[in-house]
C-alpha cells in the first residue's frame, strides 16, 4: 500500500476517532435498548412461537414445503439485492481509495462482507433454532434437532451472503440466475421426488422430525464450495459498480435520517430501459382507457419491478386465504399479507404519485386533480383485483378451504392497500410541528410521534390485512380500519400542494 493511501485512510478514520468516554456511553445505550427493546421482543416472540398456533403452525404439514419456499426466495432476493446493494460496500470515500488502490478487493473489503455476512448468518441460525426449539418444547421433535436445524440455519445464512455477493459481483447474470433458483424452489416444493437432488430440497428434508444425514452433508459441502468462491467473487467487483452502490447508499441513509424514506426508496428505483421506443400516450376513445393503457406500458418498461409486484401480490392472496386454515394465526398471516400487498402496489403506483406529485399545481392534462388521480389508480386497482382474486382462488382449490370468505378479505385487503398507497403518495415532507418536543414522566415522547408519522403507511397496510383476515369475526375491526384509511387520505387531499 503507498504511503499516500495509508494517509489518506488514515485522515479518513481520524475522523470518525470516538474518545474512550464516547465509546463507553455508547456501549451503554446499546445496552440500554437491548434490555428495554430488544429483551421483551423475544421474550414476545419466543411465547408466541411456543403458543398451541405458533406450535400447530411449525408442526403442519406443509412446514417443509414452506420452509423451501422460503429459502428459495431469499436466495433470489440476495441475488436481486446485491445488484443495487452489495454486502461489500464501505463508505464513498475508502470504498474509491481502495478500489483504486494495488490491494486485491479480496482483502480490501473483507470486512464489511464478514460483517453482513455475520448478520444474515445470525438471523437465519436463530429463527431456524426458534422453529426446531418450539417443535422440541412441544414434544414433537427430538432436543438434538434444535441443534441440527441451527446449524442448517447457519448454512442457509451463509449461502445467501454468498449469492449477495454474487448479485454484486455478477448484475447482469443475477437476474437470470435468481429467476433459475426461484424456479427450481418452486418446483422442489410441488414436486416431493426431487428434493434429495437441489440444496431447498436438502432444507426441507433437514425439517425437525424429517431429518437425514444425507441431506445435512451435501448442504455442508455446498456451503464449503460456496464459501471457497468467495474470494474470487470478491476480486472480480467492479470500481463502477461499488462507488455507485457506496454512493447510492450514503445518500439514502442520509435520507432514511431525516425520515424521508419515499425519497430513500426512490433512489433504488430503477429506470425504465425496456420498450422506451413504443408510444405509451395512445389517444383512444376514452379518457379511462387511455391512462389505463398509458399505466400498462410504463409498468412494463421496467420487467423486474412488475414481476416483483405481481409475484408480491400473489404471496400477499395467498397469505390472506391461508389465513382462514383451522388453527392458523389468522390475524398474523393477514397482517403479512397487508404488508407485502402494500410493497407489491409499489411498482404499478407510478402513476399514482406522479398524480399526487402535480396535485394542487396548475392542471398539466386540462382535468382536474381529482380526475387524474382517479384514472391513474385504474391499472393498479385493475392489477390487484386480477393478482389477489386469482391467487385466493387457486390457493383455496389446492387447499381445501372454502373460496367465499378469502375472496371477500382479499378484495378489502386490496382496496384498503390501494387507499394507504394512495395516501402515503400524499404525505409529503415531516410537518414542521412534529418537530415539537413533547415531554411526558416517561421522556420525550416526540420521537415516536415522529417515527409513526414516518411508518404509518406499513403500520395502516399491517393493520388491514389483519382486519381483513378478522372480517368476520369482528366487522367493526375492518370498518374502523378502513374509516382511519379514507380519513387520512382525505386529509392529506385536502392539504396537498
Amino acid at each position: 500500500m503507498s504511503a499516500r493511501l495509508r494517509a489518506a485512510i488514515g485522515i479518513w478514520r481520524a475522523r470518525d476517532v470516538r474518545t474512550a468516554g464516547d465509546r463507553g456511553f455508547l456501549v451503554y445505550m446499546v445496552l440500554m435498548v437491548a434490555l428495554v427493546t430488544v429483551a421483551p421482543l423475544a421474550r414476545a416472540v419466543w411465547l408466541s412461537a411456543t403458543s398451541a398456533e405458533g406450535v400447530a403452525l411449525f408442526a403442519s404439514p406443509a412446514a417443509p414445503g414452506a420452509t423451501m419456499l422460503v429459502v428459495s426466495s431469499m436466495w433470489t432476493g440476495a441475488l436481486l439485492l446485491g445488484r443495487d446493494r452489495g454486502p461489500a460496500l464501505r463508505p464513498p470515500f475508502p470504498t474509491h481509495a481502495l478500489a483504486v488502490s494495488d490491494l486485491p478487493r479480496s482483502s480490501a473489503f473483507r470486512g464489511p462482507v464478514l460483517r453482513a455476512g455475520g448478520l444474515v448468518t445470525a438471523t437465519t441460525t436463530l429463527v431456524a433454532g426458534l422453529v426446531a426449539g418450539s417443535l422440541a418444547m412441544s414434544g414433537l421433535s427430538e432436543p438434538l434437532s434444535v441443534a441440527v436445524f441451527a446449524a442448517v440455519g447457519a448454512m442457509v445464512g451463509v449461502i445467501t451472503t454468498v449469492a449477495w455477493l454474487a448479485g454484486q459481483a455478477f448484475p447482469r447474470a443475477a437476474v437470470p440466475v435468481a429467476l433459475g433458483v426461484l424456479a427450481v424452489g418452486v418446483t422442489t416444493a410441488v414436486v416431493p421426488v426431487i428434493q434429495p437432488f437441489t440444496p431447498s430440497g436438502w432444507v426441507g428434508l433437514a425439517y425437525p422430525g424429517t431429518s437425514s444425514s444425507h441431506t445435512l452433508i451435501a448442504l455442508a459441502a455446498l456451503t464449503a464450495t460456496l464459501v471457497a468462491a468467495v474470494p474470487v467473487l470478491m476480486n472480480r467487483l467492479d470500481i463502477a459498480v461499488l462507488t455507485a452502490q457506496a454512493a447510492r447508499w450514503d445518500s439514502a441513509t442520509a435520507h432514511v435520517t431525516s425520515m424521508d424514506f419515499t425519497t430513500a426508496a426512490a433512489l433504488y428505483r430503477r429506470r425504465p430501459y425496456t420498450g422506451r421506443r413504443s408510444r405509451a400516450v395512445r389517444p383512444m376513445s376514452g379518457l379511462a382507457w387511455t391512462f389505463l393503457i398509458r399505466d400498462a406500458i410504463g409498468a412494463a418498461r421496467t420487467p423486474g419491478r412488475l414481476v416483483v409486484g405481481v409475484v408480491a401480490l400473489t404471496a400477499s392472496g395467498v397469505l390472506i386465504t391461508l389465513a382462514f386454515a383451522p388453527g392458523s394465526p389468522g390475524w398474523l398471516l393477514g397482517a403479512a399479507a397487508g404488508l407485502i400487498a402494500f410493497a407489491g402496489l409499489g411498482p404499478v403506483t407510478d402513476g399514482i404519485r406522479h398524480a399526487a406529485s402535480v396535485a394542487g399545481d396548475f392542471p398539466l392534462y386540462g382535468i382536474s386533480d381529482e380526475r387524474l388521480l382517479a384514472n391513474h389508480a385504474l391499472f393498479p386497482l385493475v392489477v390487484l383485483v386480477i393478482v389477489l382474486l386469482a391467487a385466493a382462488v387457486v390457493c383455496s382449490i389446492l387447499t381445501g378451504i372454502p373460496a367465499a370468505s378469502p375472496l371477500a378479505s382479499a378484495l378489502a385487503l386490496g382496496l384498503l392497500a390501494l387507499f394507504t398507497q394512495v395516501g402515503n403518495a400524499l404525505k409529503g415532507p415531516l410537518p414542521p410541528e412534529l418537530l415539537t418536543p413533547i415531554p411526558t414522566p416517561m421522556g420525550d415522547l416526540g420521537a415516536a410521534v415522529r417515527m409513526t408519522w414516518a411508518v404509518d403507511g406499513v403500520l395502516l397496510a399491517a393493520s388491514a390485512g389483519a382486519s381483513a383476515a378478522l372480517a368476520f369475526e369482528s366487522p367493526l375491526l375492518l370498518t374502523g380500519v378502513a374509516v382511519t384509511v379514507v380519513i387520512v387520505g382525505i386529509n392529506r387531499w385536502r392539504h396537498r400542494g
